[in-house]
């Protein structure tokens, strides 16, 4: 029994050893570029796919609307038609107000001195929010420069009396006038 064990034990090891490759610099990057070939070819698969599934959805969807559409009266489709032109006219003028709104934003923020990309955060439903946002903003932005600035120059208090200190002690008179007979 034991002999068997020490058997099946140099087996394990022997199967979990790995074998070292030694690779050129080439072949080293023929692997790495083979590898990131398939992934990348994986990826557009997935994403090719997935198009495929969106649009077979909206040729789905466009064929049930003009069923739909063939079943009315000429008048009822007549209806539905200007409705759906309302909503896509409606829903364009929303994307340019939208735009228009941006563009205010963007030069409120550059006349305050604030950076352009902070307007797509600041937006809001109409102009005055738009307005009190940024405000709101530079306030807050201000104020956190400032504490930052504030961090950033603060010093220790230098000690007491002005004199120097060399090695945590305040100098001596002797030391004074010796330094200062060195100097002249």
């Amino acid at each position: 029994m034991t002999e068997e064990n020490k058997n099946t034990e140099t087996n394990e090891t022997e199967n979990t050893e790995v074998e070292k490759v030694e690779l050129t610099a080439e072949e080293l990057q023929k692997k790495i570029e083979a590898e990131s070939d398939r992934k990348l070819a994986k990826a557009l698969e997935k994403k090719q796919k997935e198009w495929e599934s969106k649009q077979q959805e909206a040729i789905q969807k466009a064929l049930e609307e003009k069923e739909r559409l063939s079943k009315l009266s000429e008048k009822e489709r007549k209806e539905e038609e200007l409705s759906q032109r309302e909503k896509d006219l409606q829903k364009r003028l929303a994307d340019i107000e939208r735009k228009e709104l941006k563009a205010d934003a963007i030069a409120d923020l550059s006349d305050k001195g604030l950076p352009a990309n902070f307007a797509d955060f600041l937006l809001a439903e109409d102009a005055e929010k738009t307005l009190e946002n940024i405000n709101n903003f530079k306030t807050a932005f201000d104020e956190a420069v400032n504490a930052a600035v504030k961090e950033k120059l603060r010093q220790d208090t230098p000690p007491a009396g002005g004199g120097s200190i060399k090695n945590g002690k305040a100098p001596s008179v002797a030391e004074l006038a010796k330094e200062s007979r060195l100097i002249k």
